[in-house]
């Protein structure tokens, strides 16, 4: 196995690793940043990767699988906890109290 040829795959798997953590850490904006990032280093990658490289490339791939899996994890959080703002939003405004004008319209 040349060090040389699968360099740029280990590489790879060690920004795909950094991905799932900041996904797990919901650090969205980040986790945008470095997804971008790996896409780019990726398009540099020699296609089909040398077979010295074949196991980095399945772990990359399985590691990618992780991201999604916590990405999708991510948004539904998300959505829930958007769905639970709206809901105490619509309940707070049906029972506040309601406010009097500061002015009089009978004047």
């Amino acid at each position: 196995m040349s060090r040389s040829e699968t360099a740029p795959f280990q590489r790879l798997v060690k920004m795909i690793e950094h991905e799932l953590e900041l996904a797990g850490q919901g650090r969205v904006e980040e986790l945008r940043a470095a997804v971008a990032k790996t896409g780019a280093f990726m398009a540099t990658l020699p296609s089909p990767a040398p077979e010295s490289a074949r196991t980095l490339v399945y772990r990359a791939q399985a590691l990618r699988g992780r991201v999604t899996i916590e990405t999708q994890r991510l948004r539904e959080s998300i959505e829930l906890s958007q769905a639970s703002l709206r809901r105490a939003r619509r309940l707070s405004r049906k029972y506040a109290p309601r406010r009097r004008s500061r002015y009089s319209t009978s004047a």
